[in-house]
Formats: C-alpha cells, structure tokens, sequence
C-alpha cells in the first residue's frame, strides 16, 4: 500500500537535487490493524511480536537535508517530516505520539508510536546497509514480494486513506474506521456510499469501481473502543469492572476488557457496541463526546481508592 507513490516520491526528491534514498524497511500501519489494537513490540531482544497484524515490507523515503536524516515517506504515510537523529522525542500526530529509538550506533532505527493505552512499533529501519542510490529503473521496480499490480480499470480491494492533525480516517472493503491516540471506531460504510466517501476524504469518485466488500466485516454492528495504561493492578482493576454504567446515547453494550502491561498495571480497554448509527456515521462531535464519557469510565476503573463510584470527579 503506497510503494508507488514512495518510489515516485524518492524519484522527484532526487530531480529537484535532494538527497533522498528508499531504504528497505519492515512497517504496521495501525489503521489497517484488527479491532482491538493488539499492535504490541515484542520483549527481549526487539521485533514485531506475534499479536502484530499486518506487518509488510516496505521501501521507506529518508532525505538528507543539511547533513540531517529525516525520514519523508510519502508512502507509509506518516503526518509529519519525522527527524531520525532525534532519539527518545516525541512528535504529536493523528494517532499516537511517535517517538524515534536507534541502536546499534544509530543505524537501526525503530519507530515507535505510544497511543491507545501502549506502545506500538510502526517502522523498523536498518540504514547500516547503505545502498547506492538507485537509478530510475530500481526506483521504478516493485519490491520482490509485494502485491501484483492491478489493472487500472480494476481497482481490487480498494482504499481511501486520510490523516488529519488529529485522527486518522481510513475505509476499505465496506467498513470505516477512524483513530486517534485515544480511541479506535469502526462502523460499515458500504461502497454504494460514495457521497458519504466523497466528503468524508475529500475526494471525486467518478469512474472509480468501488467493489470487493466483505459481507461478513462489512454487516458487523459499529463499535468504538476506548484505551488507557493504568498504574493500577490488573486484579484490582477486574475487580473494580462489571459495575452499572451510565446510560450513553447510541452504546447498547459494553465490554471491559483488562490485561497486564509490559511497563507494570494495566491495559484497560472498554469496547462498546453501537446501535442506530447513521449511514455515514455517528458524526465527529457525537464520537468525541461518546469518547470523552468511555475515557471517563475508564478513568474510574484506574483510580487507585476504591471501587469507583460512576462519578468521573
């Protein structure tokens, strides 16, 4: 997804007298994973642990501007030109701090995002093995195990993607999602739903085949699920679950969900299940105020004094 238009990127970079090389890489992008977020790195000696979904080879474009790395993918794609000789800073985006951790004397380079209640490995570079940079016909050639291309009257498995200063707006296969570094919500969106898509991405659609829904993810109810980190003991925090919440406009059910985190506490997450959602969504002020009303719940269940008493205080 975007290797082309990275190898277009880096191809442009370069007539315009960049500095600018596609490095290989490996990357997850988080609005593409599963529904409950189960993007976590791996212990001991690092990688992508076996919950990640998705994990793709990918060609990343690093520039140098003034003797700086900075990584300029307009492939992954990420917000923001993202510096790589910036260790252990954290840069705000859509969805999730992102913070870049080298090792190896620089030159392995993990990108890591630190969002819905842990910490998420995004993109993994090894810059030790500098290539030369590579001429028109490599830029132009995909890469070993990529997907075949598509036809340009086919368009399989379409997509539309688009990152916003805060949250991340993607849909594909009949099913809309949006995150942000709180929360995850997903609801169908059938394709026949162009001028829902249209506005919602900023786009013109016309003579674009959109096809290839799934029946089965496309027909599941819309949920949104909420995330925190809790100081507090996994034990106390189930004990603290269950409790009768406060009746919440469109949330027919609720699940709790607590699991350890590597860090020490609690992965709190509440998943609520949604009912009479319109066709192009709940709209984006009733999905911050259903978010900030979960966070305060989930608020409750990390406090450390007692059972919480439905007050967010």
């Amino acid at each position: 997804m975007g290797g082309e238009r990275a190898r277009a990127f880096g191809w442009l970079a370069r007539e315009l007298g960049f500095e600018c090389e596609l490095e290989e890489s490996s990357c997850v992008r988080p609005w593409a994973s599963g529904g409950l977020d189960e993007l976590r790195p791996s212990e001991g000696a690092g990688g992508f642990s076996s919950k990640v979904n998705g994990v793709e080879t990918h060609r990343a474009v690093v520039a140098r501007v003034q003797g700086r790395r900075i990584l300029a993918d307009a492939g992954f794609p990420l917000p923001v030109l993202l510096p790589l000789d910036v260790s252990s800073r954290e840069f705000p985006t859509g969805f999730g701090a992102l913070t870049v951790k080298s090792v190896a004397g620089g030159d392995d380079i993990r990108i890591t995002c630190d969002a819905r209640g842990g910490e998420t490995e995004l993109l993994r570079l090894d810059l030790a093995r500098r290539p030369n940079p590579l001429p028109l016909e490599e830029i132009s050639r995909p890469l070993p195990d990529a997907p075949a291309r598509h036809d340009a009257g086919g368009s399989r498995d379409p997509f539309a993607l688009r990152v916003l200063d805060d949250r991340v707006l993607f849909w594909r296969a009949g099913r809309m999602t949006i995150l942000d570094a709180w929360s995850r919500l997903e609801y169908p969106l059938p394709s026949g739903a162009r001028a829902a898509i249209e506005k919602i991405f900023a786009l013109d659609l016309e003579g674009i085949p959109l096809s290839d829904e799934r029946p089965q993810e496309a027909s599941e109810p819309a949920t949104l699920s909420v995330f925190h980190l809790s100081p507090v003991a996994p034990r106390e925090a189930r004990e603290r679950a269950g409790r009768d919440p406060v009746p919440l406009i469109l949330v027919s059910s609720r699940e709790e969900r607590v699991e350890e985190a590597a860090s020490g506490g609690s992965r709190i997450t509440i998943r609520a299940t949604l009912a009479d959602v319109p066709p192009e969504g709940p709209g984006e002020a009733v999905r911050k105020t259903l978010v900030f009303h979960l966070v305060s719940e989930l608020f409750e269940l990390s406090r450390g004094d007692g059972r919480g008493d439905g007050r967010t205080g």
